[in-house]
């Protein structure tokens, strides 16, 4: 309950983040980045949050069912859009993929150094 718990102060922290700032983000994404900030602070994942997320992942398939859903139900748009919609998948997986790729690079070469 205690890693639930943390999950949601996030989100809700994220929200509010948002709403306050009037920044043009997801909340959610906010709380997102702020839970990461708060690991890198803290040097370590809190136990009880590790075992919730494994667990969690396990069964990250099921969360998906509801955009599967909605997939179906907007099949004109996608015959319409298909294609634009693939690639613009596309291009926003791959560039924050080579970014981050780049990115661990950089750090994992800072490290060697040292």
């Amino acid at each position: 309950m205690q890693a639930i718990f943390i999950l949601l102060v996030f989100q809700l922290t994220g929200e509010l983040c948002v709403q306050l700032m009037q920044l043009p983000l997801s909340g959610n994404i906010m709380g997102m980045v702020l839970l990461f900030l708060f690991l890198v602070l803290h040097g370590r994942v809190p136990e009880s949050l590790a075992f919730f997320s494994s667990k969690f992942l396990q069964h990250l398939a099921l969360y998906l069912l509801p955009v599967s859903a909605g997939v179906i139900t907007l099949w004109p748009l996608l015959q319409q859009e298909g294609i634009t919609i693939v690639l613009v998948m596309m291009i926003a997986t791959v560039i924050p993929l080579v970014l981050c790729a780049w990115l661990l690079d950089k750090w994992l070469q800072k490290g060697r150094v040292s």
